[in-house]
């Protein structure tokens, strides 16, 4: 049966082995909906997990078992979160489940998951996955929160285990945005702003008024740890669309577009090679949203799937219309840099002669790209020739993550298109 909050408070900790199985809390006795949460624990070769209850909260008697536990020689290694659906069967080992997307948070920053502040960072991640999946088309896995008592003002977020960023906020103090000119009347401690690395402070929140009378954006901390999660889980979307993933994708698609999908749900070969296309345009920042429409290309050049990068350029044309209006001003004017005749020259020859541009060449443009943008107010697209594009994005993509490469093929009617200036490299 399940226990409600009140009951769990008062349960008693029970400390887990590997291989034991305690029926109370066992999913697969229990037949239930829902998620356990451990903290696995070391001594030797030893491995055991203790039982926290549904949710991690710093309570007083997990406090002091943990440090009976430390003082009998155990090590702290970690949380451990099993999620269960009630079907789950006998000798199934839930303990080896890690989530995709885990956030650690900060000493400091565990008001923003107390129930009785609202919780407010629980809101807004679900917001976060929603503007995800409503942007480029994939549902991202649900983000697990704990803390990390080891830091104070930081965040840490994990995807698959592994550390990807962390980021620092301060609850009682406001971030605020602009050149270091203006931010020089303001007092406060200098920083980046973690999405687009501009100069910024954070302020205390009585000088909010006077930074929105010198015209600076100013956020609060919530916003700005909420953008920066967005940019991360953004720029992993490839990683975190596996092949199941991609299945489930396709296969919403079974009852309205039969056609259209089971031959890549039927034969897994194919659906590993879709799998690929749909993680190169999420590099690329381009949306799957059009699941049908990438499917349809991809059905029909079936026999170029092996080529991974023609397959991607095609579907890419197939988007364009998608793409232009994900980088429209808000006028819906595209203003763009586009590359000079000596730089696509000069790549072109290197495609056809299968010399691959040199390091320095690459700097070149990167300093060439770099200067433009600052001199025009940073336009978000370069265009070049279709048989450049490929190469240009993946030179500049890790470079300028905002910079959106286009061909000329993908240039649609009903755009008006603004070239700001010529990007084009040193004559030799």
């Amino acid at each position: 049966m399940a226990r409600n909050r009140a009951e769990e408070e008062l349960q008693e900790l029970h400390v887990l082995r590997v291989g034991e199985v305690f029926e109370p809390f066992a999913p697969w006795r229990r037949n239930e909906q829902g998620k356990q949460v451990y903290i696995k624990l070391s001594r030797g070769d030893e491995v055991s997990y203790l039982y926290v209850g549904s949710q991690l909260s710093v309570r007083a008697e997990l406090q002091q078992a943990l440090m009976r536990l430390v003082n009998d020689g155990w090590t702290v290694e970690g949380e451990v979160v099993v999620q269960f659906d009630g079907r789950s069967e006998p000798g199934t080992d839930p303990y080896v489940y890690r989530e995709p997307l885990m956030l650690e948070l900060g000493k400091s920053l565990l008001a923003l998951v107390d129930p009785q502040n609202g919780s407010p960072l629980v809101a807004k991640v679900e917001q976060i996955r929603e503007e995800v999946a409503r942007e480029v088309g994939v549902v991202i896995p649900p983000l697990r929160i704990s803390d990390n008592l080891q830091m104070e003002h930081q965040y840490l977020l994990r995807i698959k285990d592994a550390p990807v960023a962390v980021g620092e906020v301060f609850l009682d103090r406001m971030m605020v945005l602009g050149n270091l000119e203006i931010l020089g009347q303001l007092e406060g401690w200098t920083t980046q702003d973690p999405v687009h690395r501009l100069p910024a402070k954070w302020v205390l929140g009585d000088l909010k008024e006077k930074a929105e009378g010198l015209g600076c954006p100013v956020l609060g901390p919530l916003a700005v740890m909420v953008a920066h999660l967005k940019g991360l889980i953004l720029g992993a979307c490839p990683e975190l669309l596996g092949l199941q993933e991609s299945y489930d994708l396709i296969h919403r698609l079974r009852s309205s577009h039969p056609v259209v999908v089971e031959e890549f749900l039927n034969d897994r070969r194919l659906l590993r090679r879709i799998r690929k296309v749909l993680q190169s345009l999420l590099e690329q920042r381009v949306a799957i949203r059009d699941l049908v429409t990438i499917l349809e290309i991809c059905g029909d050049h079936v026999d170029l799937l092996d080529n991974v990068e023609e397959v991607t350029e095609r579907c890419r044309v197939a988007l364009a219309r998608q793409i232009c209006a994900s980088v429209v001003d808000r006028e819906g004017n595209l203003r763009v840099l586009a590359l000079g005749p000596l730089a696509e020259q000069s790549i072109r020859h290197s495609v056809h002669s299968g010399k691959a541009w040199g390091h320095d060449q690459i700097e070149q443009l990167e300093r060439a790209v770099r200067k433009a943008r600052e001199e025009h107010d940073h336009p978000p697209v370069l265009i070049t020739d279709p048989p450049t594009r490929r190469h240009v994005q993946r030179w500049m993509q890790n470079i300028f993550p905002d910079l959106t490469v286009l061909s000329t093929d993908e240039l649609v009617a009903g755009f008006k298109v603004e070239v700001a200036a010529m990007v084009e490299l040193p004559a030799s």
